[in-house]
């Protein structure tokens, strides 16, 4: 059973993942200005014998979807051709890059899961009290703060109040991964001030949701103590719509990855596809969006599958 769903949720990655490869192919095709122009430079000709072999060896002289089937068999292959700029490997510049938005990525998650929830549970336990009211008012304050605004801040706060405390490392996890994880830490819990506030409102309505339900009802008539109550039978049944939210959460991140990579000067994917679009580096361009979009694809893949395990009727 679980094997055919799994092939059923793959199978419906298919449509997806090709609009997705199309959307990135056209890219090059729809922005404004030459590729041409961006390797010779403006002064070439646009029919002149250099900028003909230029467009012979990027296939741009063949039709459109010739263009496509090439580029996407390519891809398959793991070759997404070379930088227009640096005349290096898309695919080695994006493995070299990828690491750091995962670590940022999930780091940001998990700190938006061990926040939210907990403090999701407390706000709907103590419904109504001090505690629930400062919870919810935090909870708007950090989603109301934009991402760049939390970083300047806090790059801002630390250089006045605690200057020894570097935050623009060199990150290099296979010389010294625990490093890396530090120079990460203030990056992703600014990337998690939203998402955390979000997992907690979601928690927090799950929750007062469940506590009305008649199972849980039942579970006081047995007897069961309240801290039972509230942690096996009210929130496994609340996690539901909070797994779901974490699915669009991270999907949220990936996106906001780029801003917090920007600011604080870390090298992923992020400040990757920023250098590329302003250099006006289509293929690099195109091999950041197609792997982004990938990654938030498999996501969505992940919350399906584990949204199945806790509640198998769906």
């Amino acid at each position: 059973m679980e094997g055919s769903i799994l092939l059923r949720r793959l199978m419906l990655l298919v449509p997806v993942l090709f609009g997705m490869s199309v959307m990135s192919f056209l890219l090059i095709h729809l922005v404004p200005g030459d590729v041409v122009t961006t390797i010779a430079g403006a002064e070439i000709a646009p029919d002149s014998e250099e900028a003909q072999n230029i467009r012979r060896s990027l296939n741009l002289d063949k039709p459109l979807v010739t263009q496509y089937l090439l580029w996407i068999f390519g891809v398959v292959r793991g070759d997404l051709g070379y930088s227009l700029i640096g005349k290096v490997s898309v695919a080695g510049e994006i493995l070299s890059h990828l690491p750091v938005t995962l670590v940022l990525t999930a780091m940001a998650l998990g700190i938006s899961v061990v926040v939210g929830i907990p403090a999701g549970v407390l706000a709907s336990n103590r419904r109504g009290r001090i505690s629930d009211v400062l919870l919810r008012i935090a909870s708007l304050a950090g989603m109301a703060v934009p991402t760049f605004f939390a970083s300047v801040s806090a790059i801002l706060f630390f250089s006045l109040f605690a200057p020894s405390v570097r935050l623009f490392n060199t990150i290099d996890f296979g010389e010294d991964p625990w490093a890396g994880i530090t120079t990460l830490f203030l990056p992703a819990c600014i990337l998690s001030l939203s998402s955390a506030s979000t997992i907690m409102r979601y928690t927090r309505g799950a929750m007062l949701e469940v506590m009305r339900e008649q199972h849980i009802q039942t579970a006081r008539a047995k007897g069961a103590g309240p801290l039972r109550i509230l942690l096996r039978h009210g929130l496994r049944s609340a996690l539901l719509p909070v797994v779901t939210a974490s699915g669009l959460i991270a999907a949220h991140l990936i996106s906001g990855v780029v801003v917090v990579e920007e600011v604080f000067g870390l090298p992923g994917m992020g400040q990757l596809m920023l250098s590329a679009i302003s250099t006006r580096d289509y293929t690099l361009v195109q091999g950041t969006v197609l792997t982004i979009g990938a990654m938030v694809v498999l996501i969505n893949l992940v919350v399906d599958l584990t949204y199945h395990l806790l509640d198998p009727r769906i």
